[in-house]
């Protein structure tokens, strides 16, 4: 089969599918009068699997050893897990004061931000994930000159969480062949790449004013449309 049925067939993109194959996860045969992409059920199954561990956040290379027998399934499984069980549990406390103020407080007038803001400061040196608000006046002016970045991509998918920002982060660089390291998740989230720190930021459309939701649905070309990164010079490890 050609590779636009494979690519209904399993909900990848072309382009990610040649990608995959570059990369060495799946390897079609060629059609020697012309040379097209010849894709077998087996080439189909395995995209699927590259698909499915994807989703999980497991990177190509470590996709790669799980193919080649070189890294057991649930060995991977258990790193992984050990990951989003720790930020599950780092969210834990801003999900819990979300609800207590929910529960609470009805107005922005009576509600005691002191007391608040003292829970938040002792669950963050607990190792709580709040916002960090210290560089939203950067971020502001980055949306509105989004080509002073040093660097820019299109996602491959919609990214509408801390989870996905950081798996399409973790796409580019294998797809660029860097090293990567994530210093701080959000929807503003910091990393290392090639040992150098940037701060990441999306551009929505101007055209977009409604819930990005609805539109997610029916095509990638609406929502956050491009990643940009821009180099802090000033980080210290």
């Amino acid at each position: 089969m050609y590779i636009k049925e494979v690519e209904k067939l399993t909900g990848i993109t072309s382009k990610n599918i040649r990608f995959y194959e570059k990369e060495g996860l799946v390897n079609p045969k060629r059609i020697e009068n012309n040379r097209y992409r010849q894709y077998s059920k087996e080439d189909v199954r395995r995209l699927k699997e590259i698909k499915l561990l994807r989703k999980f956040g497991i990177g190509l290379n470590e996709i790669k050893d799980i193919q080649n027998g070189e890294l057991p399934l649930n060995e991977c499984l258990g790193i992984y897990l050990g990951v989003y069980n720790q930020q599950k549990k780092e969210l834990e406390k801003v999900i819990d004061l979300c609800q207590l103020i929910q529960k609470n407080e009805t107005s922005l007038q009576t509600l005691d931000t002191d007391y608040y803001l003292d829970e938040i400061t002792f669950a963050e040196e607990k190792g709580a994930r709040f916002t960090n608000i210290t560089r939203d006046f950067i971020n502001k002016a980055k949306s509105i000159l989004p080509a002073h970045a040093k660097i820019s991509f299109e996602p491959q998918e919609p990214i509408l969480n801390p989870f996905d920002f950081v798996k399409e982060l973790n796409f580019y660089a294998e797809k660029e062949g860097k090293s990567i390291i994530v210093i701080k998740m959000g929807m503003y989230p910091k990393i290392m790449l090639d040992d150098i720190a940037y701060d990441c930021t999306l551009e929505m459309p101007r055209y977009l004013r409604f819930p990005l939701s609805i539109f997610f649905v029916y095509s990638y070309n609406f929502g956050y449309r491009w990643v940009y990164l821009y180099e802090d010079k000033n980080f210290v490890w």
